[in-house]
């Protein structure tokens, strides 16, 4: 059995979120927000790892501060993820659990297309 790289998962990830972005109720349009959240993260934590010289795994979930060690190894990283770092790494306890903060569903779909575009990218640099 093929053992899963980080970033198929993250892949996986999007593909949920994508399928619960549009829903009526607000808990799993928030799931489609923390899906996209964790789709993020374990991209850039795949990069750092590719990328860094000792065996160590990135840790947390603070996209801004993988943001941050991602790019010392100049790492690809789309603006709207670096601008909007913050915004999402709140979606991974605010949408987890009793949602009392809007997410909007316009915001969570233009995460999952630039993360898409980046999944895309990479796949075609060789990076599966």
């Amino acid at each position: 059995m093929v053992t899963p790289t980080i970033l198929a998962i993250a892949k996986a990830d999007l593909i949920t979120a994508n399928r619960n972005v549009d829903s009526s109720n607000k808990f799993i349009k928030h799931q489609a927000a923390y899906f996209t959240q964790q789709s993020i993260e374990k991209t850039l934590k795949y990069l750092i790892s590719l990328h860094s010289p000792t065996d160590s795994q990135p840790w947390g979930h603070d996209i801004k501060k993988l943001v941050m060690q991602a790019t010392t190894y100049g790492i690809y990283i789309p603006n709207e993820i670096v601008i909007n770092a913050d915004l999402y790494s709140s979606w991974e306890t605010v949408s987890r659990y009793y949602p009392t903060k809007m997410i909007r569903r316009d915001t969570i779909k233009k995460a999952i297309k630039v993360t898409h575009t980046w999944h895309r990218m990479l796949s075609s640099q060789g990076i599966k």
